[in-house]
């Protein structure tokens, strides 16, 4: 019998993790199928993107991983590349909001989860939230749970499996499609001064999200399995944590949260690629339509038409939903999906211009009305950015040989001193329900974030002429989903009419389970798994 066929739609790190898994599966009995990989780019990679900037690799999306859930790891030591892994010199974050004289940085407290305080004494000492403000923060302490359950009406909160940094012991916690939102649970244990200067920033930051339209139970159902240990949420989320890390010095010691590689999360993609032996690529070849006309599907490229026993639609749901005529209900369901559009300005700076940073970055609390989200001092985080990177010509070079250069609309601003080896930071604009910086060009843009950030006291040398020495924009248009309230039950229908409208197609991505890499890359192996089950594959042995 003539190997079974998969296609994968989708180059990003989840259809890449499915495509490697399909080829490369974990029990050795599984037959190993034929797979074509298709992407509509000229690379792969999707949102993960390491390109030259000014002599060193500097990442124009996603710059880290986390390293609280496994599956990144697990992936990373099957691909042998852990020991390239490094974490971040420098730890901590402030937040940019408006202070009795204008905007100023206040260091968030110590005790974060999810973004989430766990202790009420760094609140005390933080003058972020102001007496008012941490006093009902402390309310969390002695308020009852029907005062919870009272605020986010009879639908309750729901929990999900699998969300990051909440994997239960069992991994068999069901979804529950609550209603409520983050910001409802955050407001009715800690306050809005929590909600609005310590969790929002902070998940506009990751996801582009705004915490009073993200579903709690897919985008932090830590918070809902919290309040099922406590009815303090910060006591919930302290019960919650792993004990901490032994140094060698025997002292106790924090584990890195995020990792990385120094030549960026392209490092990655490249070890997947190496690894998708026999794999057919097609790129620069958008889908247009995938149908079922026999026992087989049909997947039109518009050039040529691939057959498939099984396709996965890795690529996201509003482009999902475009290809998939032949399931109406599951497509209508898949376009309800919103997405944020988000831009990265990564800027090299006099280091002489701005003080020396001692921290991974900032936030930016909505009340600015600022454009920027976020600020990340990368040469900080990550010191082998301070210079010219030796390395990063040679490895762009490979890069650029996979297409990983061209990033769309991305573009290098011509102000350059190659005679000084700049600061790098990364300036994030964009998310949801805030759209501005679409309608700017590339250098308005520029100048936007600059007089923002140059209106802090330690940034304000960046207006003064020839502190940037180079600079570019990279524009990711509708890349991060949003997980309204009912997400998981959204999901949940659009899966049973794919059973039910074409079975044999999986859609999977950071639209329906999780977002990140690391919960992308699971959902990349469950889909393999489930295409494995789906055609039988396990109950073949492979051939010796």
């Amino acid at each position: 019998m003539a190997p079974r066929r998969v296609v994968v739609v989708g180059g990003g790190i989840t259809g890449l993790t499915a495509a490697y898994r399909l080829l490369h599966p974990a029990d050795a009995g599984t037959a190993v199928p034929r797979v074509v990989l298709i992407d509509s780019a000229e690379r792969l990679g999707g949102k993960i993107l390491s390109v030259p900037f000014e002599g060193r690799l500097v990442d124009e999306g996603a710059d880290a991983f986390l390293l609280r859930v496994p599956w990144a790891i697990e992936l990373c030591d099957e691909l042998g590349i852990s020991a390239e892994r490094i974490s971040p010199a420098v730890g901590g974050a402030s937040v940019a909001h408006l202070g009795t004289h204008g905007p100023q940085l206040t260091p968030l407290p110590d005790g974060l989860v999810g973004g989430v305080p766990t202790r009420l004494g760094p609140l005390l000492r933080s003058p972020l939230l102001g007496p008012a403000g941490t006093l009902r923060a402390a309310a969390d302490y002695v308020l009852p749970r029907r005062f919870t359950a009272h605020r986010l009406g009879p639908d309750g909160i729901g929990v999900v499996t699998h969300g990051e940094g909440a994997v239960s012991a069992s991994g068999t916690v069901r979804v529950r499609p609550g209603a409520a939102t983050v910001g409802d649970i955050v407001r009715s244990r800690l306050g809005a001064a929590v909600a609005y200067k310590v969790v929002d920033p902070l998940l506009g930051s990751i996801s582009a999200g705004d915490i009073d339209r993200l579903d709690a139970a897919m985008s932090a159902p830590i918070l809902g399995q919290a309040l099922g240990r406590s009815r303090s949420l910060m006591r919930g989320l302290r019960r919650m944590q792993p004990a901490p890390g032994a140094s060698a010095s025997g002292q106790s010691s924090p584990a890195p949260i995020f990792g990385s590689f120094e030549a960026g999360m392209g490092r990655l993609v490249q070890a997947l690629m190496e690894r998708l032996d026999g794999c057919i690529l097609r790129l620069g070849t958008p889908v247009e339509a995938i149908r079922r006309p026999g026992t087989r599907f049909a997947v039109d490229t518009g050039s040529e038409v691939l057959d498939a026993d099984a396709v996965i639609v890795a690529a996201p749901a509003h482009a999902a939903a475009q290809m998939l005529p032949g399931a109406p209900n599951a497509a209508a369901a898949l376009a309800r999906i919103g997405y944020a559009s988000v831009a990265v300005t990564t800027l090299s700076v006099r280091p002489d211009a701005i003080e020396a940073p001692q921290e991974a970055g900032f936030l930016v609390t909505r009340d600015t009305g600022w454009l920027t989200t976020a600020c990340s001092y990368g040469s900080a985080k990550w010191p082998h950015w301070t210079g010219a990177n030796q390395g990063a010509d040679r490895a762009g070079s490979a890069d650029r040989g996979q297409g990983q250069a061209d990033v769309g609309d991305a573009c290098v601003g011509e102000t350059r001193r190659p005679d000084i080896a700049g600061m790098v930071l990364r300036v994030s604009v964009g998310r949801d329900g805030d759209d501005r910086h679409t309608r700017l060009d590339d250098t308005e843009l520029l100048n936007t974030v600059l007089a923002e950030l140059s209106s802090l006291p330690p940034l304000r040398g960046l207006r003064e002429p020839g502190a940037v020495t180079a600079w570019r924009v990279s524009r990711w248009e509708r890349s991060l989903p949003q997980y309204r309230p009912g997400h998981g039950r959204l999901v949940e229908r659009i899966e049973e009419a794919l059973a039910r409208e074409l079975p044999g197609v999986f859609v999977t991505g950071a639209a329906y389970r999780g977002l990140g890499i690391p919960a992308c890359i699971r959902q990349g192996n469950e889909t393999a798994a489930a295409v494995v089950q789906h055609l039988g594959l396990d109950r073949t042995t492979a051939s010796p």
